[in-house]
């Protein structure tokens, strides 16, 4: 088959104008405009009339979207995802341009979920829309799964797991967000494409602390405040253990293969020479220091609402990602042991645990490494250990190949742009994520 035509003008305001629907997800559903996400279902039916018309479309937990692609080949199919939530934009005017406005400009389409992640859910649905026009049928069944709230951590993808379970289908592919193209993470000339093979578990931790109160003129020996900060400081001098996980030995040897020279010897040893690995990337920057970590650190605080009054109680949060080979009890026990104090009260708010490692091989993994190759030509392409969390995460209890990478290239400033102000993504990068997804289709 021909390389499928992508009308880049046409795909650059479909995705403006589903930017423009504001799909935030909210801890507490009740908090949620859910209207918005009937708005964003219904838009996605009048600009991609042929997946409306063509795939089998099912509704989960509400709004998650599941569709199939039926070929009249179930087995081992492919489930490409996304999300259709964002997180909260945070003060508007900090924004170069409103951020839900969709703005096209200085090449770039800019909105909150440009990249996380509404950026691949349209590369996903503009592949398709091309391909169903050129009459292609892929060679195996496809779903398409779009949570509706993975920023909170919630059941869409995981009521969609259940149906799989119940009709035994069992994905033989699945690639999500996660990973991307950079060329500043290591010290090498090349680009690399990171494919995630596993992700990190999380755990939201609540630290509470009870006193009895009182006027800030006559402290007591161990306020609450004070307990809660002693143990946020206990948590972050006890740290955690640096450790190279498989995901880790396997990207730095692939990577050490085509680097060659000094480094190249080093890295192809990345098994054997932990200690030395392990100095290098603890000094390499937050990005590699948490790949080989487990990471904690405090994420909500609060105490009196007087600031001459002490708090009768004081409450922390820690958001913890766990490396994997750890697990959630082993870190709550560690992080008790390291704050040593009865008076402290942990609770789990939210856990998962460290996903299993998919394999850096075989058909699965060589179908979305050849869709990086043809897409990105020149870079290194090599596994990786994503420190972040996805949906994919649910589809790694039911299937061995899950895959996670954002078919964009990434420097620093594009991923601190991640849920923070003047998210934006360019128009090349988004026609390269279009053509990703038609390899990975097209096999």
């Amino acid at each position: 088959m021909p390389d499928v035509a992508i009308d880049i003008d046409l795909a650059v305001r479909r995705f403006a104008t589903l930017l423009q629907i504001p799909t935030v997800s909210t801890p507490d559903g009740n908090d949620t405009d859910w209207t918005r996400f009937a708005t964003f279902r219904d838009a996605l039916d009048e600009l991609y009339p042929l997946v409306a018309a063509k795939l089998q479309k099912q509704i989960f937990a509400g709004h998650t979207l599941l569709y199939r692609w039926a070929t009249g080949s179930a087995d081992d199919p492919i489930v490409l995802m996304a999300h259709q939530d964002v997180v909260s934009p945070g003060d508007p005017d900090g924004w170069t341009h409103p951020p839900f406005s969709g703005t096209v400009a200085d090449g770039e389409i800019w909105g909150r979920g440009a990249i996380d992640d509404k950026g691949p859910l349209v590369c996903i649905l503009e592949a398709v829309e091309n391909l169903l026009a050129q009459g292609f049928t892929p060679d195996r069944d496809v779903y398409l799964l779009f949570g509706h709230n993975e920023e909170v951590a919630g059941d869409g993808v995981p009521a969609v797991v259940d149906y799989f379970r119940q009709e035994k289908i069992v994905p033989g592919l699945v690639v999500d967000e996660g990973g991307g193209v950079a060329g500043d993470i290591f010290p090498i000339r090349e680009k690399v494409a990171v494919i995630g093979t596993a992700e990190k578990g999380m755990l939201d931790l609540q630290l509470t602390a009870a006193d009895p109160g009182g006027h800030a003129s006559m402290p007591g020996k161990h306020p609450a405040t004070t307990r809660i900060a002693r143990a946020l400081v206990q948590i972050g001098d006890g740290g955690f253990p640096a450790t190279i996980t498989p995901p880790i030995v396997d990207m730095l040897t692939t990577i050490g293969a085509h680097v060659g020279g000094p480094l190249g010897a080093v890295l192809s040893r990345a098994g054997s020479l932990q200690w030395l690995i392990t100095t290098l990337m603890r000094r390499s920057g937050p990005l590699l220091n948490a790949m080989i970590r487990t990471t904690a650190v405090p994420t909500v605080l609060e105490g009196s609402k007087g600031s001459n009054v002490m708090a009768e109680s004081a409450r922390a949060v820690v958001n913890i990602r766990i490396l994997t080979g750890e697990t959630v009890a082993g870190t709550v026990e560690r992080i008790r042991r390291a704050i040593d104090d009865p008076e402290v009260r942990l609770e789990i708010l939210n856990s998962s645990e460290p996903t299993p490692v998919s394999p850096a091989a075989g058909p699965a993994f060589a179908r979305v490494e050849k869709a990086v190759a043809e897409t990105f030509p020149g870079s290194i392409t090599a596994p990786y250990l994503v420190v972040g969390g996805s949906d994919a995460r649910h589809l790694a209890q039911i299937s061995d190949h899950v895959y996670r990478f954002y078919p964009f290239e990434m420097n620093a400033e594009a991923r601190g742009l991640l849920h923070s102000t003047d998210e934006r993504l360019g128009i090349d990068d988004l026609e390269r994520g279009i053509r990703f997804y038609t390899s990975v289709l097209r096999g």
